[in-house]
């Protein structure tokens, strides 16, 4: 979330502990994770199997359930941010650099492009649902993605419940969007990240879990 020094000591982070210090005066009865599994394509990366950690610890929690989506990475053409000038492009090319000039001269290199499919529609499904059903009066929502401002204002303006919305980037402003139909908006400070965080050795009926080394 950050790239300060302390950040390494945010992951391991005890969702339903944070829940509560950001709403002090009110019951947590459920917290729900959304999220998708990763996937790395390099091999020597421990990447999967700290998430995989993660989410076993999480899984200790009585009040906190995760739902998953997909975690999808596909090979894509992307434009360059600064393109070389034509004399540039062509040495790149002959040193095989795999760049495709284009007519209006934008330039353009093959990546992996990384996506996270369902996370915010399970989210926003969850949100109106349990909103519905009267499983909550206040809703904290953990999250700056504006593809959640539909559900955000239904759940607020239709279905009367207060919604929370929690940037996870502090130090950046909330979206616009989602200003302008959440209940109200707050930060998450980084104080309340390094004082929520799980013991560092947990244990399930697969045996015992220990925090990452570098979280």
């Amino acid at each position: 979330m950050s790239s300060s020094n302390n950040s390494s000591t945010w992951k391991w982070i005890d969702l339903f502990r944070l829940s509560t210090k950001l709403c002090p005066n009110d019951e947590v009865v459920k917290v729900k994770y959304f999220t998708a599994r990763v996937k790395s394509l390099n091999p020597k990366s421990s990447t999967a199997n700290n998430q995989h950690a993660y989410l076993r610890a999480l899984a200790t929690q009585p009040h906190l359930e995760t739902f998953l989506g997909q975690f999808d990475y596909r090979k894509s053409r992307m434009p360059l941010v600064n393109p070389p000038n034509l004399a540039r492009y062509q040495v790149h090319r002959l040193f095989g650099l795999p760049l495709r000039r284009y007519k209006d001269g934008n330039i353009s290199i093959p990546v992996w492009r990384t996506e996270e499919k369902a996370t915010d529609v399970n989210l926003g499904s969850h949100l109106i649902s349990d909103a519905f059903r009267d499983h909550f009066d206040t809703a904290l929502v953990i999250s700056n993605d504006s593809d959640l401002c539909e559900p955000i204002r239904l759940t607020a303006h239709d279905l009367g419940k207060k919604v929370i919305v929690v940037n996870p980037r502090g130090h950046r402003r909330q979206s616009e969007s989602i200003r302008n139909v959440a209940s109200e908006i707050r930060n998450l400070r980084a104080a309340a990240l390094t004082t929520s965080q799980l013991p560092h050795v947990l244990h399930d009926e697969f045996g015992t879990i220990y925090k990452p080394e570098g979280w």
